[in-house]
């Protein structure tokens, strides 16, 4: 198991600890590829989480497709919105260069999904 220490904007962690985030999606760095199953994130120094499944895919258009929107951004922004918002965060040439992860995790010590 491997301990993984992510930043989030602050929105983003009211919503981790509300339980309403709970797909976090990152450009697919190496050192994200190895995350797995039963790894530990720790978000912002003090929300710790447990990773329940991790999925790559080759764009962030195409997790949006794939996995529901309102458990990467529960305000529900609509599609190109969100796409948008990532586009904000990430260059353009980060996700055609390394591609981008979908990360399920729960709040440590919560049962079920």
């Amino acid at each position: 198991m491997r301990v993984y220490k992510l930043r989030v904007r602050e929105e983003y962690l009211d919503h981790i600890k509300s339980g309403k985030k709970r797909i976090e999606v990152r450009v697919a760095y190496p050192q994200l590829k190895k995350i797995k199953p039963g790894d530990k994130i720790i978000f912002n120094d003090e929300v710790p989480a447990v990773v329940t499944g991790v999925k790559a895919y080759e764009t962030f258009r195409q997790v949006l497709r794939e996995e529901p929107i309102k458990k990467i951004f529960p305000d529900e922004p609509g599609f190109e919105r969100a796409v948008k918002r990532f586009h904000n965060l990430y260059p353009k040439w980060k996700e055609n260069r390394y591609g981008v992860i979908a990360i399920r995790f729960k709040l440590l010590g919560e049962r079920g999904e």
